[in-house]
This record gives structure tokens, sequence and C-alpha cells, in this order.
């Protein structure tokens, strides 16, 4: 059977529109393979501090997002008893592949500590390739140090 368009002339079989039902098939089959072609972070505590007021607590935790990046060192400032969900909301740094030195978590080395209710010292590996230094949040001002190691 031939259908003409215009000058051009369309042969072969008229192409069958999948049914609703079909559809829906092809797109629960298809989501298990989209869904694995998108790396989710996760979040690895590696030490938490609180305040000596009690309001705040500093949270170090290592950031892992897939294979086609390194590990990450971030802090973030939170309410006590809260875990970051997402990357760290004062401090965020990785090794800058193998420059820097790495804690035991992997990512690059940083330590924390209270040098008031309202300020936080935290000292990084020197070589760290940083990607956040937020000075204040939520009150709480921070100090940085690199450090040779």
């Amino acid at each position: 059977m031939a259908k003409t368009l215009g000058e051009e002339t369309l042969t072969g079989p008229t192409p069958r529109v999948p049914s609703p039902i079909m559809r829906r098939f092809y797109l629960i089959g298809l989501f298990p393979l989209l869904a694995g072609c998108s790396e989710a972070c996760t979040n690895k505590l590696v030490n938490s501090i609180v305040a000596p007021d009690g309001q705040h607590s500093a949270v170090l935790f290592q950031r892992d997002c897939g294979a086609t990046t390194g590990f990450s060192t971030q802090v973030s400032i939170l309410d006590v008893g809260k875990q970051p969900l997402g990357g760290g909301n004062a401090y965020s740094a990785d090794d800058d592949h193998g420059v820097a030195f790495v804690g035991p978590w992997q990512g690059p080395w940083a330590e924390m500590k209270w040098v008031a209710a309202d300020h936080l010292l935290i000292r990084y590996a020197a070589k760290s390739r940083i990607f956040d230094q937020t000075e204040r949040v939520d009150g709480v001002h921070i100090t940085y140090i690199a450090v040779s190691r």
C-alpha cells in the first residue's frame, strides 16, 4: 500500500502507536536504567562537636558523589542533633587529585575546635582544593587555618 504525500511516495506498513499499557511498560522498564545514570551523593559522619552554649553543632563529614569524583571533606554548622542532608554549609574541599594530605576518611584532612560559643576554628590540609570557606553561618564566625602536613 502506498500513500502519496506531496511529491513523495511512502511505502510500507502503517506504523503502530503503542497502547497506553505498552507505553507504561516501556517507561517502567526504562526507569531503572535511567535512574542508574545519575550519581547520588552520600555523607559519612567523621566528627561532630557541640558548641559550648549547646546551641549549635559543627559536623565534619566525608561527601562521596560517585566514581567520577574524589572524596571531599565538608563542614556544616547545624542545630544540635541535626545531620547534613546535602553539601556542607561552611567548608568544602577535596584533595586536588592526591595533592593534599588525606584523613582516615579518605577526604582531605581537617579538624574543628570551638573557640567560643559563636566562634569555630577549622584547620585543614594546606594543599586542599577549596570550594567553600564561609566566614559566618547562623551567627557563628568561622576562622580557617591551612596546616602543612
